[in-house]
């Protein structure tokens, strides 16, 4: 599928955003190693769900995080038996002792957006598109063009939150 010009700058902002994201996911793991102590990788992933409500970070983003995290300096692990247990190390906590209140300021925004996005039903509609997907239904063009106006609508509410 070869992406129109517009399509592709829509991509390059995203693929922006997602590297800002990756940032702030970092320092959500140090954050909750600096509340946890010491854990398992189970445990931060069990945490940081808990912490942002509706997103469970995968293996495949946790782990190279960690191992990112470990070779730059801001944690440390051991073996206990078949588990790998994290640690802050006094770089990683003074880290995030210096932008606590940037991330817990962050994780309240985040928990507002949360309740915004199920309060609308947006997490229902992901859910349904989804399940369409899974079961190999196409959503044909003119459905589609009604749920982008209506999405447009429903921006232009929001944008006006900003004119007051």
């Amino acid at each position: 599928m070869k992406l129109e010009k517009s399509e592709r700058s829509k991509s390059m902002d995203l693929e922006l955003n997602i590297k800002g994201i990756k940032g702030v996911f970092r320092d959500i793991v140090l954050y909750a190693l600096y509340r946890l102590g010491e854990a398992h990788g189970y445990a931060i992933r069990s945490f940081i769900s808990e912490l942002l409500g509706v997103y469970t970070p995968s293996s495949g983003i946790l782990y190279p995080t960690l191992r990112e995290l470990e070779r730059k300096g801001f944690i440390t692990s051991k073996s206990d038996n078949r588990r790998k247990i994290y640690a802050l190390t006094p770089k990683g906590r003074k880290y995030v002792e210096s932008r606590i209140e940037y991330i817990e300021k962050l994780l309240g925004k985040v928990e507002k957006a949360v309740k915004i996005l199920l309060d609308i039903g947006l997490l229902n509609l992901l859910n349904t598109i989804r399940d369409l997907w899974e079961s190999d239904v196409d959503i044909p063009p003119g459905i589609i063009d009604e749920i982008k106006q209506r999405v447009e609508d429903v921006r232009n509410i929001l944008l006006t939150l900003k004119k007051k």
